[in-house]
């Protein structure tokens, strides 16, 4: 089927569905229009701006109800996709529906401004993990440990540690404060400046090895708006393998994707060990209940 297209599948086209593909407009969220045959609802995708595959389990806020599932709706704010998670709203940046991952970016993020920096507060903690999680019911998951983007804000300067990125000028200081992005998986205890607190913690699914600090030695000095705005706009992963495990296996199994198929495989004696994410750290541990732990 191609994309941008409406086809209705009744044996017969009816007038309602004829109405909606005349009267579909270009440059507007659509969904195609919908039938049911031999009691099965059929959804083709929808589509809203640079989102054009929107489709099961994923729908949109005004899709028919019995398209999608209600735990994956996103929204269609001025042609823009988007998802509210923990009362924050996130631009939805791509949607594959081969590794089952959703890319996301924060909404206070804007391009060619660096200024511009997240509103919101989030780290792997705030979710379960990848594979360990079909019994939780939660929609989403963390698929890997991305890298973070942590603001501090120092009472001095800091100029002995290259890992602490300036964001002068895009985010402005004072003479009593500085503000610094540090870029990485975590921030150790040890990598913490007694005189600077964390302000925000942001994740990031980029591509941290081309352009971070690595062991003290950089590549090349970061630049906070050609690098870490860079990553920030990039935005993160996260995963609904875990409803699709739950549709594909039911409950009371274990499901594991397949890489080289891309099938999910089903299998008994689910093991129940979770890993547990920590804001700053990752490590698996048995949790019979979901961990959670407050920064």
């Amino acid at each position: 089927m191609s994309r941008g297209k409406s086809f209705c599948f009744a044996e017969s086209i009816s007038l309602v569905c004829f109405l909606q593909i005349v009267m579909l407009l270009p440059h507007h969220h659509h969904q195609t229009c919908h039938a049911i045959v031999n009691n099965k609802t059929f959804c083709p995708t929808s589509s809203c701006g640079k989102i054009s595959n929107i489709k099961h389990p994923f729908r949109l806020k005004n899709d028919p109800a019995t398209c999608g599932d209600p735990s994956y709706e996103l929204s269609c704010e001025n042609n823009i996709t988007t998802l509210n998670l923990f009362s924050g709203k996130y631009y939805v940046l791509e949607i594959n529906y081969k590794n089952y991952t959703i890319r996301l970016v924060d909404a206070g993020l804007q391009e060619g401004d660096c200024s511009s920096i997240p509103r919101y507060f989030l780290t792997t903690s705030n979710f379960s993990s990848f594979y360990f999680s079909i019994n939780d019911g939660e929609p989403y998951q963390t698929n890997y440990l991305p890298g973070y983007i942590i603001y501090l804000k120092c009472s001095k300067s800091v100029n002995d540690d290259p890992e602490y990125v300036d964001t002068a000028p895009c985010i402005s200081s004072d003479s009593k404060s500085h503000v610094y992005a540090y870029a990485g998986g975590y921030l150790t205890v040890g990598k913490l400046k007694d005189y600077c607190k964390v302000m925000l913690v942001a994740m990031s699914s980029s591509d941290f090895h081309s352009v971070s600090v690595r062991e003290g030695v950089p590549d090349r000095p970061l630049s906070y708006e050609e690098d870490i705005h860079a990553m920030l706009l990039y935005g993160f992963e996260l995963s609904w393998i875990s409803g699709a495990c739950r549709e594909s296996c039911g409950d009371n199994m274990g499901c594991n994707l397949n890489y080289t198929t891309g099938d999910l495989e089903c299998y008994r004696d689910f093991n129940r060990f979770r890993y547990c994410h920590y804001p700053f750290r990752f490590q698996s541990i048995n949790c019979s209940k979901k961990c959670i732990f407050s920064i």
